[in-house]
């Protein structure tokens, strides 16, 4: 009877041993995963944006009708995002005709060197990624190397669709 005592209490510490073993390994496997995911997209609930909305002139009337949702004009929103060296911020102005992005531009507002060199490596290559597309159909991931100002990029999006709807 001790005997089996003893072989139940080694095959239960094997099971508690396994267990941890496991449980460790999956903690590890989705940190890495998740810092992975944090340094190569944007956490867009983490992401701030402050907007101003202009129209042009002879514009902001409800194009419903053709585009569905979103009135012509110009809107501009501060997207930001997180980088290894902290918070940056892009400021993106896009011209909207029946919810066609007509024209855009980025205005850099990095404040480390790093941050600049990728925000210029950015501005270099999105336009032909925007201009001429429907605004729901832009969405912006690695752009000439830059990865993180591509968060910026649609965090500023986001929040000029919600400033053009119709």
């Amino acid at each position: 009877m001790e005997e089996k005592k003893g072989s139940s209490k080694a095959i239960i510490g094997i099971v508690v041993v396994v267990v941890l073993v496991v449980a460790t390994t999956a903690t590890v496997m989705l940190t890495s995963r998740d810092s992975t995911k944090q340094a190569t997209t944007s956490d867009t609930s983490d992401s701030t944006a402050k907007t101003t909305e202009t129209t042009t002139s002879g514009t902001g009337t409800n194009n419903a009708s053709t585009s569905g949702s979103y009135k012509d004009g110009s809107f501009t929103a501060q997207g930001s995002y997180q980088t290894p060296g902290g918070r940056e911020s892009i400021e993106v102005k896009l011209t909207l005709a029946d919810g066609v992005i007509t024209d855009a531009s980025v205005t850099q507002n990095a404040i480390s060197p790093e941050a600049h060199e990728y925000q210029a490596a950015f501005v270099s290559g999105y336009k032909t990624q925007v201009i001429g597309k429907k605004i729901d159909a832009v969405s912006l991931s690695r752009v000439a190397g830059s990865s993180l100002t591509p968060g910026g990029f649609n965090s500023a999006l986001d929040t000029i669709k919600s400033q053009a709807q119709a």
